[in-house]
């Protein structure tokens, strides 16, 4: 029960355990704010360093995005996210419409794979700084034992009359030497005998030819120096002629009608391109006949059962493959050159797209990115 003593500001209580209790609230009131006012502080800055986490579109593009999520684009989305409190999450799409949709419907934040910077896909999404550049590169199928057939074809095409005249060459000269220096008084010279002696002329004639010479027998007179002299020069010049003619062979097949070694010799030929990328774009205006597929796998599949003649595609993931499969084989130079960027949505994600524009130029300065380079390609 309450009475007034003071009509304006002062109440007292008839209670004194009432009294006791309100001392006691008051008290505890003036403990919790000031344990507020001390813990207000800490309590934004642990706020504040609360990790973000963010989601990250990704598609396979070896070696930048491998299927077990490690690659160049990995490493660097990691590093960086890591240095700002991040978190990332990686979402994985199939193909490069469905990726970069995601990021303009924003179901991610940003985009990290190997992704051509163009025009038409500025009007939809930004683009970060460039971090890698690239370009188109031909793959052709080349297995192991067509190579092998291909080359021992052109070797026995050379060799072919070459081969009698050295065996017709190489058993006149023995038998020329033998008869010249055989000699049983002489241990460096050939017996008289036919059968040693001639075995010994011929051992003696392959050395000489190829100016190996061991030694062990030597002429002695004037006629077998001068037939050695004369065999070594032989020996000599048929060698180089020899190497010569079988190179100039194996390039004139790789030149014939038909091989494929550069972009100009794709006409009248089936070529595999990933639909929806810029190497469709690209080719659309020369004369080949494309044959779209869904995915790097597809097209390589379509190479090896000989369903198209050649892929063309970026040139990290077709030099990435060539040289883990010895069954595709790149030719030609590189060509259409290209870059790739970091996707973020049109609008949005400003301070991501900050993050990464300087991270991207920070890691090429201080050589950190030549490092995740050089461990990748």
């Amino acid at each position: 029960m309450f009475l007034r003593s003071q009509p304006i500001s002062f109440w007292t209580f008839t209670n004194p355990s009432t009294v006791h209790y309100c001392i006691f609230i008051h008290r505890y009131l003036i403990l919790v704010c000031l344990v507020c006012l001390i813990l207000a502080p800490w309590t934004a800055a642990t706020a504040a360093q609360e990790p973000e986490k963010i989601r990250i579109a990704v598609k396979e593009f070896p070696p930048l995005v491998l299927p077990e999520m490690k690659g160049l684009c990995i490493d660097m989305a990691r590093v960086i996210c890591k240095r700002h409190n991040l978190i990332p999450e990686f979402v994985k799409y199939d193909n490069v419409p469905n990726f970069l949709a995601a990021v303009k419907n924003k179901e991610c934040q940003l985009g990290f794979a190997g992704i051509t910077i163009t025009a038409e896909r500025e009007e939809v999404v930004d683009f970060s700084q460039p971090f890698f550049d690239s370009g188109l590169i031909i793959a052709i199928h080349a297995g192991l034992p067509d190579r092998f057939t291909h080359f021992t074809t052109a070797i026995f095409r050379v060799i072919g009359v070459s081969l009698i005249i050295f065996l017709l060459g190489l058993s006149l000269v023995a038998h020329l030497i033998w008869w010249l220096e055989k000699d049983d008084h002489n241990p460096k010279a050939f017996s008289t005998r036919y059968s040693k002696g001639i075995i010994d002329a011929y051992w003696w004639a392959v050395v000489t030819m190829t100016t190996v010479g061991y030694g062990d027998k030597c002429p002695r007179r004037i006629g077998g120096r001068l037939v050695a002299a004369a065999w070594m020069i032989i020996g000599i010049m048929w060698f180089a002629a020899f190497t010569a003619t079988l190179s100039s062979t194996l390039t004139i097949d790789r030149m014939q009608p038909g091989a494929i070694n550069s972009l100009g010799d794709l006409k009248e030929h089936k070529v595999a391109v990933i639909s929806g990328t810029t190497t469709e774009d690209y080719l659309r205006f020369y004369s080949m006949e494309i044959v779209l597929a869904g995915s790097l796998s597809e097209m390589l599949t379509m190479l090896k059962s000989d369903q198209v003649d050649a892929v063309i595609y970026d040139a990290p993931p077709l030099l990435y493959t060539a040289k883990n499969d010895p069954e595709i084989h790149v030719v030609g130079k590189m060509f259409a050159e290209q870059r790739y960027g970091v996707v973020f949505p049109e609008k949005g994600q400003e301070h991501l797209k900050e993050i990464f524009n300087r991270e991207i130029i920070t890691m090429r300065q201080n050589g950190e990115y030549k490092k995740m380079y050089d461990k990748w390609l």
